[in-house]
């Protein structure tokens, strides 16, 4: 079972006491108003960036194996492919396992500036993310606009380092783009504003051409199971 939804991002003191006290209560009360209640929760905890953010959440029977959440923020597409007259109307799609999460459209731009945060729950980052660009149309299917995965070990295993303290901009690993991924150039881990981030930039299958960029950042939930453990 999964929990779709949007939130707008608050601050809210003593977040973290809540959470935990919702957290404990929800892996007894296998209910929907203690799910809802974890899903409020969850609102007033993601509160640190965005107004707009999609969130894919485990319900309270998985959060025993809830590792933390990973968000992923949708920068832009490059020179996506043209699916109408002169232009596209692209949106994405993003899936890992069970969860699914959406941008908005963007209308008639093959160059098109999401800046949006996604963002899922995980339990194994051993699963693949995959990601497929279409074109919306109000009368008909929507056409793709290619696709690619992404494997997100080598960010996880960065941030289960803790490196609270390093240079800002310190490089900790790289991935070189190759013909067993679709990084279409070298992709850095690093430390960066006080958080391990790793930016991608996807070249997408598929289809004539087109890229999409993107960045991971990591969430710590207390009470989940932590990446410390796994």
């Amino acid at each position: 079972m999964s929990i779709q939804f949007s939130i707008r991002e608050k601050k809210y003191k003593n977040t973290k006491i809540k959470w935990r006290v919702a957290f404990n209560k929800s892996r007894h009360f296998h209910t929907t108003n203690s799910i809802n209640h974890f899903r409020n929760i969850i609102n007033h905890y993601l509160s640190v960036q965005s107004h707009n953010e999609s969130v894919s959440l485990v319900s309270a029977i998985q959060m025993d194996n809830l590792l933390g959440l990973l968000r992923i923020k949708v920068k832009r597409g490059i020179n996506l492919a043209v699916r109408d007259v002169s232009s596209s109307d692209p949106y994405i799609i993003v899936k890992m396992a069970k969860q699914k999460l959406k941008t908005r459209v963007v209308k008639k731009d093959i160059n098109p500036e999401w800046n949006e945060d996604l963002t899922l729950s995980i339990s194994d980052p051993n699963i693949p993310i995959h990601m497929t660009v279409y074109d919306y149309d109000m009368f008909s299917l929507d056409d793709k606009m290619g696709d690619a995965d992404f494997d997100i070990k080598p960010f996880v295993e960065a941030v289960k380092m803790k490196l609270d303290g390093l240079p800002d901009g310190t490089i900790v690993t790289k991935v070189p783009a190759s013909r067993t991924n679709c990084l279409s150039e070298e992709s850095c881990v690093m430390w960066k504003d006080g958080k391990v981030v790793q930016d991608m930039c996807l070249r997408l299958r598929n289809v004539e051409c087109g890229e999409v960029e993107i960045q991971l950042q990591w969430i710590n939930l207390p009470g989940s199971k932590g990446l410390m453990d796994h």
